[in-house]
């Protein structure tokens, strides 16, 4: 069935799931046979091969509204096994620009999931997909933080607002991953999420100088961050090929 907002009719059951259309061009050179498909607002859409493994890349732009339809979309045409790649802020003191961040679950401090379900708290990423990622990471020898990221809706919410983290056991904070795990369940699909650090910003450390909560952080450790990321994911969608076949049921 031909999807509006994607604007395509198939996709392939591996899908990653870039925020920004132009972290495309940052996967597309690791593939072979590479198509792309259609670009239709923030949905920017290739399809290609990694070492033997049919894949989609599919963009969805900033925030849950534009990932919770693209999920819906996805599910409707095709697609099984989905992994974000985004980046984040670092809510932990030790945590640097490039680190890499697997999310076991999503705090849902967004709109879009409430839509869904209103008594809605956390929801869980996938737990093989999950336990994929980990082994990878470890495989590639990066370093790696496991635990609760938080998806919000306003980039530039008030300092106020966002000190209250401190204390709540976070690692993570960005816009999109609890729309994705929460549709990707509702709908069977399987989803789990890799993150880049670009914005080292412990809450405690926000309360002392507010000005690092909105300082994106353009330097070489989070191209290399992202560039890592990229590539575990796409070892993972081939373990999970190799190691499982009926991962797709």
């Amino acid at each position: 069935m031909f999807q509006p907002h994607l604007k395509i009719d198939k996709i392939e059951p591996y899908v990653l799931l870039p925020g920004d259309p132009g972290r495309i061009d940052k996967i597309i050179p690791l593939l072979t046979n590479v198509q792309e498909i259609n670009f239709n607002r923030e949905f920017r859409i290739c399809n290609g091969e990694y070492k033997g493994i049919r894949l989609s890349l599919v963009s969805t732009g900033i925030g849950c509204p534009a990932a919770a339809i693209t999920i819906e979309e996805l599910s409707q045409i095709g697609a099984k096994i989905i992994i974000r790649i985004g980046t984040c802020g670092g809510l932990l003191p030790e945590m640097q620009s490039g680190d890499i961040i697997i999310p076991t679950a999503a705090v849902c401090a967004d709109g879009t999931t409430r839509e869904y379900n209103p008594s809605i708290v956390t929801i869980a990423a996938d737990d093989k997909i999950n336990q994929a990622l980990k082994l990878n990471a470890q495989k590639t020898n990066v370093r790696f933080f496991l635990g609760v990221n938080r998806t919000h809706d306003a980039f530039y919410e008030p300092t106020s607002n966002f000190v209250k983290l401190a204390g709540q056991r976070l690692i993570s904070s960005e816009m999109e991953c609890s729309a994705v795990f929460l549709v990707s369940q509702l709908r069977n699909l399987k989803a789990g999420a890799i993150l880049v650090v670009n914005t080292p910003e412990p809450p405690e450390e926000v309360m002392k100088n507010p000005e690092i909560i909105y300082r994106l952080a353009d330097v070489e450790k989070v191209k290399n961050g992202m560039n890592q990321a990229i590539y575990i994911a796409l070892e993972t969608i081939r373990s999970l090929s190799l190691s499982d076949k009926n991962a797709l049921d």
